[in-house]
């Protein structure tokens, strides 16, 4: 092998593993373990429904449970999100979708993996196509919370449309 090519590839090399290392910094593990599901909620909806703002996250209609943890215990939620989505505008542009839970304060947690707008859980092109997404949230104290799905017009999507959706929400025993 000449000396440029061995050059080529060791830099080519460098840069992989430089890549790889930011990429792994950049990254935010997260993980829950529990035992037993001790509730199930279930929620869905055939209409249509589509994202009236740019920039701010907006509740779909119906895709929202309330969850009990019961007094003395602590649960964690696993929510799953599945819609026929339709996403219009800039191709540089994303529509996003994140599930929070709301607690009788009012403060919102938003489920793990916490990613805000960086989810892309829809990109400009085609027709309505089936999407899904699955969040679970930080152990919750006693109290009832408001879980639901919220969406996102990022600057540039002229039509996020979400169809025949279903929302599934464990509440899970550590």
């Amino acid at each position: 092998m000449s000396r440029a090519i061995r050059t080529v590839v060791a830099a080519t090399a460098l840069s992989c593993a430089l890549a790889l290392t930011v990429t792994a910094a950049n990254a935010v593990p997260s993980s829950q373990n529990g035992t037993q599901t001790s509730a199930q909620f279930f929620a869905g909806e055939s209409a249509p429904w589509t994202a009236q703002t740019v920039g701010a996250w907006g509740n779909i209609p119906t895709a929202s449970v309330n969850v009990t943890v019961p007094a003395g215990t602590t649960r964690f939620v696993d929510a799953r999100f599945t819609a026929e989505s339709l996403c219009v505008g800039d191709p540089s542009a994303w529509c996003s979708v994140r599930v929070v839970a709301v607690n009788s304060a009012g403060t919102t947690i938003e489920l793990q993996p916490v990613t805000s707008t960086d989810y892309r859980f829809d990109t400009p092109g085609g027709a309505e196509e089936a999407h899904a997404l699955e969040r679970f949230s930080p152990s919750l104290g006693p109290g009832t919370y408001t879980v639901r799905v919220q969406a996102l017009r990022i600057t540039g999507i002229t039509q996020f449309a979400l169809d025949d959706y279903a929302f599934v929400v464990g509440l899970v025993e550590p």
